[in-house]
């Protein structure tokens, strides 16, 4: 692993290939995987068995940052995206829902925080 970042009751770790993998509760999406399914708590969840979180076409991450109840990544590319519990606008998105929980909510799908025109993140801190 080259970073950690621990939320309320999940974990993440962004590993030496710069993509994220994610364990604990989800009842928020917060891990990422299109589902409220908790990972870690059972038998071969762990491993190559825990499938990292998809970012997007070719898009790696920099750094990520769980916060409690959402997670947060710095993409190669110097955008952030973020996904779990929109609630009080912790994913930057203009809407309390939240995203992860669903098929078809993350990757290419998963809508990049509006920073600005022509602006990027150098740090990320949920």
């Amino acid at each position: 692993a080259r970073s950690i970042s621990a939320g309320d009751l999940h974990t993440w770790a962004l590993i030496d290939s710069r993509q994220v993998k994610c364990w604990g509760n989800n009842s928020w999406g917060q891990l990422g995987q299109e589902t409220t399914v908790a990972l870690g708590d059972d038998a071969n969840e762990m491993g190559d068995d825990l499938p990292p979180v998809d970012l997007g076409t070719g898009r790696t991450a920099r750094s990520v940052s769980a916060g409690e109840t959402h997670t947060c990544a710095l993409l190669d590319n110097g955008r952030v995206k973020c996904w779990g519990s929109g609630l009080n606008g912790r994913r930057g998105s203009g809407s309390p829902d939240s995203v992860g929980v669903e098929e078809g909510e993350m990757g290419d799908d998963l809508a990049a925080v509006n920073l600005g025109t022509g602006r990027t993140a150098t740090g990320l801190v949920a």
